[in-house]
């Protein structure tokens, strides 16, 4: 009864995923993993807060940039005062207009490598969008990939429950034959039981998966296409140093870092300002003996911090590339030697499947002629079930191995910088 409740339970769930609105599933079945990463990758929040940043980065290239350009104002006066004009005192009241440009033409340098720094920062923020892209798609590919996993693993425990069910059957019209004895029939229902538990595990994990599937996905996932990754290629793996975001994003950070670093000369340089004015509407009254129309000054101004506090800034930056060097020192290092632990893995795994592949074949070829010779009577029941169970756990270790696989490849085409090209989300750059 147990087994016919899960048998039920499982077809129940595979039928009304079929039943589902076709509006919802027939393009996405269609079009496998990569369609569903399209649709997902963009809305993720991970994504999303790349994003803004990368245009915080930009507003900010924009602030700097709009230091090589003058400053224009408008300043209107209306006031009263007391003043004295030659002997005799004035109440004078003031209604004016003045128009000024104010254009600071030298400071050392400091805006041309803050604009540089920025463009830098910018550029590092857009591989970091790319970062963000790739870790979203692994991410749900990975649940994607683990999905495959147990609804391949549901279907052969499906099929050893039915087998094992229909022996129980068979056991027990012996055993009320006569044919088999009474300890027969309890080790045919034991069988069923692991059957049974091992499937309402599977039903369980295939639950939760699907859940976390599906939260990823931001939608609703009916169907599943198989997806291979290809070997990648010497010249990829090469490659991989100029060509994973993470690394150029720390690159670009570090670049800007170090164009924010000054000498002590430009630290210390003067600044020189350009002043502008035109008096645009005066009506003061009485007016004054002398007014300026208009009229324009160089200003230069040189500042020495007694505290020192040009200087210690200056070592900030100083500090702050070198923190930012060893950041990409660290993240060069850490890919190196992620992506040359994945040949092994990838190697082992490899030979491993094709052994599990041939030991498939060759249990399967055991299980045929097992169940004959019970039949036959030259074989006895626990020989059956150990048979069969072998059988199921090289179909569940070929199936478990298969997912490592998959996962290794993914992680090697993730540090080498081509995951978002095999899944055809790369963007072609600005």
């Amino acid at each position: 009864m147990r087994a016919l409740l899960l048998c039920m339970a499982f077809a129940g769930a595979h039928a009304a995923a079929q039943s589902m609105p076709p509006a919802t599933f027939q393009a996405q079945s269609a079009r496998g993993l990569p369609a569903l990463l399209a649709r997902a990758v963009p809305r993720d929040p991970q994504v999303v807060a790349a994003q803004a940043a990368l245009a915080t980065t930009e507003a900010r290239y924009r602030q700097a940039r709009s230091r090589l350009f003058p400053n224009a104002g408008l300043q209107a006066t209306r006031g009263r005062s007391n003043d004295l004009d030659g002997t005799q005192d004035v109440e004078r009241r003031t209604h004016q207009v003045e128009a000024s440009v104010r254009w600071n033409v030298y400071n050392g340098g400091a805006d041309r490598a803050e604009i540089d720094a920025a463009e830098r920062e910018m550029a590092g923020a857009a591989f970091d969008v790319e970062r963000a892209r790739a870790e979203s798609a692994e991410k749900l590919a990975e649940a994607y990939f683990d999905m495959q996993r147990l609804e391949r693993s549901l279907q052969q425990s499906q099929e050893r429950l039915r087998d094992v069910t229909q022996l129980v059957r068979q056991v027990t019209r012996q055993a009320e034959l006569g044919k088999s004895s009474e300890v027969d029939r309890e080790l045919a229902q034991s069988s069923q039981l692991d059957a049974e538990l091992v499937q309402d595990g599977l039903l369980t994990d295939h639950q939760a998966a699907r859940i976390k599937l599906e939260a990823l996905a931001f939608e609703p996932v009916a169907q599943f296409a198989d997806f291979a990754f290809a070997p990648l290629s010497a010249q990829a793996l090469e490659n991989a140093d100029t060509q994973q975001a993470q690394l150029r994003a720390a690159r670009e950070r570090a670049a800007a870092a170090q164009l924010r670093v000054r000498g002590v000369a430009a630290t210390l340089a003067p600044k020189i300002d350009l002043n502008v004015s035109h008096l645009l509407n005066n009506k003061t009254t009485p007016p004054p003996s002398t007014i300026q129309q208009r009229g324009w000054s160089v200003g230069v101004s040189w500042e020495f911090p007694l505290g020192g506090g040009s200087l210690a800034q200056r070592d900030e930056t100083i500090s702050r590339a070198q923190a930012a060097d060893a950041d990409v020192a660290r993240a060069e290092q850490g890919t190196r030697a992620d992506l040359a632990s994945m040949l092994p893995r990838i190697a082992n795994a490899q030979r491993t499947l094709a052994l599990l592949d041939e030991q498939e074949k060759k249990m399967a070829f055991v299980v045929r002629g097992g169940t004959i010779q019970y039949e036959a009577g030259r074989r006895n029941l626990q020989q059956i079930i150990q048979t069969r169970d072998t059988y199921f756990t090289i179909q569940q270790r070929r199936i478990d191995q298969l997912h490592r696989l998959t996962l290794a490849q993914m992680r090697q085409y993730a540090l080498a910088g081509q995951l978002l090209r095999v899944f055809g989300l790369a963007q072609e750059a600005k």
